[in-house]
């Protein structure tokens, strides 16, 4: 067996734990590695500040070492409730308001009712814009104008050129040829032409470029990189050390590494990967220093001694912005549409984080197998990250997990 913490008699009582059910978590754990199910998982348990669980179980690599306490992790969508954090504090700082229309930093966002997109509605994926409608709408363009079908054009000079012809008609300057200029092609792409796929604040629609336009907002504003602000404003006062955007080859031997055949392989794990500044996927870290993360907001923007944000901050962040948004089939699943600014929200959501977590608690997943959950009412945090075989492989054995640990809590 893989957990760390031995908890004593006492401690168990004062803290509210059956200590059996958690060996019961444990075993759990360890048999879904010997069934080969997932090549590795870590478990990081927090109750009443106390750290309850700590377990590493599998292998780093496809070698077969084994798992390192400290290994780093691709956070991927993880990364999102650390950006709504930075706009927040920036918000806290008077440097913007999410009641900004994103019109106001972006004004070649164009079209009906486009007006009507604050900065709010990005965070909560409640925007009217939706990415697999960008896409659909971004091929059926590129081709009703370049006369080429795309999926026929097998060479990528011949995909560049054909995006690069698409500058003057969408009034972008002539640029050099590269593909930083065929993607800027792609953008106004949505920008000018794609219609909302609804009236904001009337659907969920989960857009992650959202997040990519809030992190040009902070850089703007700051003048700083994303990576600089966060560490300046949240990791550096955390304690977060091993938290990066752009991994330190230092740092590369404790990066996990999955086999072929397992979710994301193998560019989740590559080099480019390692090097994402992606303000919606591409973080990387320990399930420690995620903890501190979510340790912070449980104590209402502390951690440690450290005020992060406001407590009022933590709570706007943190409730149910798409009240009223009828439910939507997401990911296989029909799911009510409560979300907060950057985390997902339980209410009455019926999702892959087991049945017995509360209502009151948030929680963010990541492709690949992150996720950190932050539950309030039972003043609880869990990182943990259990690698994926495929879209939905993770879903039962995640809400297996976490229904055992729920089960040995008072």
């Amino acid at each position: 067996m893989k957990n760390t913490i031995k908890l004593t008699a006492a401690q168990a009582e004062t803290l509210g734990i059956e200590a059996e059910r958690l060996e019961w978590l444990d075993a759990y754990l360890q048999r879904m590695i010997d069934d080969k199910k997932h090549p590795f998982e870590s478990f990081r348990v927090w109750r009443k500040e106390t750290l309850i669980f700590s377990g590493d179980y599998g292998t780093q690599t496809p070698n077969g070492e084994p798992l390192r306490a400290d290994a780093i992790y691709p956070l991927q969508s993880a990364t999102k409730p650390v950006l709504a954090a930075c706009a927040a504090i920036l918000q806290e700082e008077g440097r913007v308001n999410f009641f900004d229309k994103l019109q106001d930093h972006f004004p070649e966002f164009e079209g009906e009712n486009k007006d009507y997109v604050l900065l709010w509605h990005l965070l909560s994926h409640s925007s009217g814009m939706d990415g697999d409608d960008n896409d659909k709408f971004i091929t059926e363009y590129r081709e009703k104008e370049t006369g080429k079908i795309w999926s026929e054009i097998q060479d990528n000079d011949e995909r560049l050129d054909a995006m690069m012809s698409l500058r003057p008609k969408l009034g972008l300057p002539e640029a050099e040829r590269n593909w930083y200029a065929a993607n800027e092609a792609e953008r106004m792409i949505i920008f000018k032409k794609a219609p909302l796929t609804a009236l904001p604040g009337t659907r969920f629609s989960y857009w992650s470029t959202g997040y990519s336009l809030w992190k040009e907002i902070i850089e703007r504003i700051t003048g700083d990189t994303l990576e600089a602000y966060a560490r300046r404003k949240i990791f550096e006062p955390l304690g977060m050390h091993d938290t990066h955007w752009a991994l330190p080859k230092e740092k590369y031997d404790r990066r996990v590494i999955r086999a072929d055949g397992f979710k994301g392989a193998p560019w989740i794990d590559d080099e480019n990967a390692m090097n994402s500044t992606s303000a919606s996927g591409g973080l990387k870290s320990t399930m420690d220093d995620m903890a501190k993360f979510g340790l912070m907001f449980l104590n209402g923007g502390r951690y440690n001694g450290k005020r992060v944000m406001s407590p009022a901050s933590v709570k706007l962040l943190t409730r149910n912005h798409n009240n009223g948004i009828p439910s939507s089939f997401w990911f296989g699943r029909m799911l009510t549409s409560s979300w907060g600014l950057g985390w997902d929200i339980k209410e009455d959501k019926i999702d892959d984080t087991g049945m017995l977590h509360s209502p009151s608690s948030y929680n963010h997943g990541g492709f690949g197998g992150a996720k950190l959950l932050v539950d309030p009412e039972y003043d609880l945090v869990l990182s943990m990250y259990m690698c994926e075989q495929s879209e939905f492989s993770i879903f039962d054995d995640l809400n297996c997990a976490v229904d055992i640990l729920y089960g040995a809590l008072d």
